[in-house]
């Protein structure tokens, strides 16, 4: 669920509320609060070291990775600051979301977690 390109480290997620400040830092809080289903599914990671070779060059330690899987489900999380998206996929469906015109980033983050990536 997270690019095999790159060493991850897992944090907890006190660890990602200071580690992590940039766009989109509030979707694991929002679904904390909102959808508490989801949230304790979730596991948190940080990349370390890149292990291969990739058109970017480096770990990308700026960003911030979740999983989901509650044994029936799973998808990934990743939060881009530099390109301000939020990336949710599992192996049906994938979506970048930024501030697109002033629209609303995390409603539409957990519209298509609930919608797209939760379906049994």
């Amino acid at each position: 669920m997270i690019p095999d390109s790159q060493e991850y480290e897992e944090e907890t997620y006190e660890e990602v509320k200071e580690r992590y400040i940039l766009f989109g830092k509030d979707l694991y809080e929002i679904l904390k609060q909102n959808e508490p289903k989801v949230f304790n599914y979730l596991k948190f990671y940080k990349a370390t070291k890149l292990i291969e070779k990739t058109t970017w060059g480096e770990a990308e330690t700026e960003n911030s990775y979740a999983i989901y899987d509650d044994g029936i489900n799973s998808f990934g999380i990743q939060l881009e600051p530099l390109s301000e998206v939020i990336c949710l996929h599992n192996k049906n469906a994938q979506i970048e979301i930024g501030d697109w015109d002033g629209n609303n980033y995390y409603s539409e983050s957990i519209r298509f977690i609930k919608e797209e990536l939760l379906i049994q």
